[in-house]
């Protein structure tokens, strides 16, 4: 029997939205209701609160007006205003639905300052779910602004809440061995990314044609595309792009790149222009819904995940990477090496690879693919991908493990 208790979710993504952190709250969510009374999710977006959008029908959406907000780079350190939106809608909502449970989706800080305080004031349980190594990444990005005496302290209000809270849950065993590093003993639970295999699926031959024509992609090219953030400084994009300009000429006709970015869309279509890559080789799109982002995805033949080479992101595995590779795609990442995605791809080499990021690297792989199109993309190895991930990654089965564990081992263990 299910026990009464609730949880309220505390996220800046939406489970609405078009990003892989809104994405992932869904699934958290989807898969709670199996263990908790009552779900809410409390999500930035919206100028007023909604219920069981989004979401699932047992589980209730509420959003919050971030319209105003602190600039740049005080924003990425701490934002007042985002800390006191959360902390009173959380404080209204935990009064009416007075939850068991609280738990913060990090990044940013906020998110789990205002879960911790709603935590202590109410006498409840604070679960963590850690996305990324973002401590890491601030000091990486915001040292050039921002002294890091005056970040530090920040990373040790972090560190406070994270050894506040009954349990983690954490997205790779490096980010694990991180937590453990500094010395945070609480309970900490494996959640990795996935992908949800009901919606990213392969498609026969004829339907790929037939998506293609309706989404104006060449049919006779190999097809690349790029889906997701266009302002995450990690995400170089900026690479990808300088790598068509120096293509050889006779590459127009092998290939076509196609980026689906829900934000910087006119400051990277600047940079096309800038660059003078040819229009019949790049093309700039705005994002997509989820379904028709994975019938899209589903026609095209690699997926690109350009990250940086800094140490921070050693444990990153992007959500893309397992949505490109359950709809069959071959995916070509940058990165640091002897991080999580060059152990993964070196371990499954037909599902990809990772190179160092630099223009010349990214010329060398996109000329070898051209000429191995028929061995990469065959239907075996696209079916083989999705299998893959149905079997290891499928978002469902992920989160709903991760939320079991947590529940009988953490929470009532």
């Amino acid at each position: 029997m299910k026990p009464k208790t609730g949880l309220l979710i505390i996220t800046e993504d939406s489970p609405e939205s078009y990003s892989p952190a809104g994405e992932r709250v869904r699934h958290m969510a989807l898969a709670s209701c199996s263990f908790f009374g009552k779900v809410i999710v409390l999500a930035s977006g919206g100028t007023k609160s909604q219920s069981g959008r989004g979401v699932t029908s047992k589980a209730l959406l509420y959003a919050v007006s971030l319209a105003v907000r602190m600039p740049f780079p005080i924003s990425a350190v701490f934002d007042p205003i985002k800390f006191l939106m959360f902390s009173v809608h959380g404080y209204l909502l935990s009064r009416h639905y007075k939850p068991s449970y609280v738990l913060a989706s990090m990044p940013p800080f906020e998110i789990g300052a205002s879960a911790c305080f709603l935590a202590k004031l109410f006498g409840i349980k604070l679960i963590v779910d850690l996305r990324d190594d973002w401590e890491a990444a601030i000091s990486s990005q915001l040292t050039r602004y921002v002294p890091f005496r005056l970040i530090s302290p920040l990373f040790k209000l972090a560190t406070k809440i994270y050894s506040f809270s009954t349990g983690i849950l954490a997205i790779t065993p490096t980010l694990v061995n991180t937590i453990r590093q500094r010395g945070i003993k609480t309970p900490v639970i494996l959640a990795p990314n996935g992908a949800d295999t009901s919606v990213f699926f392969p498609r026969r031959d004829d339907a790929r044609r037939r998506i293609r024509s309706r989404y104006a992609l060449p049919e006779d090219r190999i097809v690349m595309v790029y889906c997701g953030s266009g302002i995450n400084p990690y995400y170089r994009l900026d690479l990808i792009m300088s790598c068509l300009r120096s293509l050889p000429s006779y590459m127009e006709k092998k290939i076509f790149v196609v980026f689906y970015v829900y934000n910087r869309i006119d400051s990277l279509n600047d940079l096309k222009d800038r660059l003078r890559i040819p229009g019949n080789l790049i093309e700039i799109r705005r994002p997509l819904p989820r379904s028709e982002l994975a019938e899209l995805m589903a026609a095209c033949d690699i997926g690109l995940v350009p990250f940086d080479d800094k140490s921070y992101l050693l444990y990153a595995t992007s959500t893309k990477i397992f949505e490109y590779l359950s709809v069959g795609l071959y995916v070509i990442s940058t990165g640091p090496k002897r991080g999580e995605l060059d152990s993964f791809f070196a371990s499954n080499p037909i599902l990809g690879l990772l190179v160092p990021p630099t223009v010349e690297n990214l010329v060398r792989v996109f000329s070898k693919v051209a000429e191995s199109a028929a061995e990469l993309f065959s239907n075996d190895y696209t079916n083989l991908r999705h299998l893959f991930i149905k079997e290891k990654f499928d978002r469902k089965k992920v989160m709903l493990k991760a939320i079991q564990t947590l529940w009988n081992d953490v929470l009532v263990g």
